[in-house]
Order: structure tokens, then sequence, then C-alpha cells
């Protein structure tokens, strides 16, 4: 995931933003707590909006208590004293995700930068062999994508579909993740797989020129793909059809905050990555 799913503030109220306040900052302190200080770093609002979700759906009574923050002791900040299993599950794959992003930006960067990213990789190895064993399962899911991605960059495929397929595949696993009941696992892996889909299409869209500029693999730019007016509304309908699974979601807590996300924050999202390339190009 890539720090495009996020809440959109202006229009959530006081307690939801401070709500999501509270879990992003729950799951810094339980990256810290699983994998140390360092892995506070690679905190981002994808992760935050798994736990979001996975919490959303629980029966679990949540509660917040306020905590020093680790990096500022002179403030403190709301955490959750409870659902500890969604923040530890988020967690662990935005450590598993990363070591993948690690070594996918190895492979795409110029010398100079490839050098950076491999000590950042010795670094995240052993987070990496950690969560592994927290998630097994989630690794092979996670594997299998990066297997398929490459296969698709490899055959250099002109078609956006099938090279955001293996993103959205794996997001719709993640997310129906241990769900029991089957309709509901269906759901969750359409919301999953819609947000996956919006996710790679979203940063290949915002990626354009640098890909230009590299040479990296970039589906828009392989098909001729120069209309921002289309892309940008290819954007809004998955958007929308992630919004068409939140409705069949069965939510029984923070349904204004994953909303807030899906609705709005999609939303205008799409429209800063249209702005900074039309300002760019």
């Amino acid at each position: 995931m890539f720090g495009y799913i996020k809440t959109h503030r202006p229009e959530l109220k006081v307690w939801e933003d401070e709500a999501y306040k509270g879990i992003y900052c729950s799951l810094c302190r339980e990256l810290g707590k699983r994998y140390g200080v360092v892995s506070r770093l690679f905190l981002s609002y994808d992760s935050t909006f798994l736990a979001l979700t996975l919490m959303s759906l629980t029966d679990k009574k949540i509660c917040f208590n306020k905590k020093r923050c680790p990096f500022n002791p002179a403030k403190k900040c709301q955490m959750c004293s409870e659902s500890q299993d969604e923040i530890a599950f988020a967690a662990d794959i935005s450590v598993l995700l990363l070591y993948f992003k690690i070594r996918d930006n190895i492979r795409d960067s110029t010398l100079f930068k490839a050098f950076l990213y491999r000590i950042l990789l010795i670094i995240v190895t052993p987070f990496y062999k950690k969560a592994v064993k927290y998630r097994p399962n989630e690794d092979k899911i996670v594997l299998d994508y990066i297997n398929s991605q490459a296969a698709v960059e490899e055959k250099m495929t002109k078609s956006v579909d099938e090279a955001a397929e293996p993103t959205a595949r794996m997001l719709g696993l993640l997310f129906s993740e241990g769900e029991t009941d089957e309709m509901q696992s269906r759901v969750r892996y359409q919301l999953g797989y819609c947000l996956g889909r919006w996710v790679y299409m979203a940063d290949a869209f915002d990626d354009m020129e640098k890909d230009r500029k590299s040479g990296n693999y970039n589906p828009f730019i392989l098909s001729g793909n120069d209309n921002y007016e289309k892309i940008k509304g290819d954007l809004l309908m998955t958007a929308g059809e992630a919004a068409k699974a939140y409705e069949l979601l069965n939510v029984k807590k923070f349904g204004g905050i994953v909303k807030n996300v899906i609705y709005d924050g999609l939303y205008y999202q799409t429209l800063n990555v249209y702005e900074r390339r039309l300002r760019n190009d």
C-alpha cells in the first residue's frame, strides 16, 4: 500500500477525528512493541485504515486512554485499550508489505538510491522474518502478489486492468482474512479488491512523470493513455465500487470514519493526484 488511503478531515466529526488519531497512535505503539522503535518510522495511513476497518467489524467495545507519545513525551495521545488483535494484524501486514516494497524499489532505482535501499533492507529484514512467524499465511498472500506483479511487469502489459489485478487481489484476500461468514467474506474481499485497484491506479497515475524519466514500468505510459480526465473518471468509478461494497458491510462501530475514507478520502485523493498531473505536465 502506498499512503493514499486516508481520511478527509474537514468532513469528520471531532470525536471521529480523535478516534482515528487514537487508532493511528495505537498502531504506532504496536509497531514499536513488536518490531522496535525504528519500525515506527514506517507507519502509514493505509495500514491505519486496515486496522480501522477490521475494528469496525468486531463486537468488542473499544476504549481509549491517554498515554505519552514515545517521540514527544510532553504530549499525550489517545490509545486503544482493546482490539489489539486487529491492530497487531495491521502492524504485521505493514511490515510484510514494507519489506517487498523496498526490494521493488531496489530494482527500480538508480545506483545510488538502490544502495540506500539496500541499507534499509538490511534494517528491515529482521522485522520481516519476525512478521513471517506471526503471519505465515499472509506472507504467502503477499509473496504471490509480488510474483504476479513481477510477471505482469516483465510482460510489459499495456492493460491497466491486468497490471492492477495483483494489488487488487492481494488486498481483497487480506481484508477478508479470518471472516467466517461467507457473504461478509465476499463483501470484505470486494472492498479490499476495489481499494487495491484504486491504489495501484492512483500510484501509477501519480508516478507518470517520474516513470517517463526513469523508464520504469507504467501501464498508462505504455498504453499511451494521456487522457487525464478519463483516468480520473476510472479512479472515481473504482472508488464508487468500493463504496457499494462498504454499504453491504456489517459495520458495528466507527462507520462514520470508514465511510469518510471511502466516500470523501478517495474522492479528494483522486482530485489531488489529478491536479498534480495537470500542474507538472
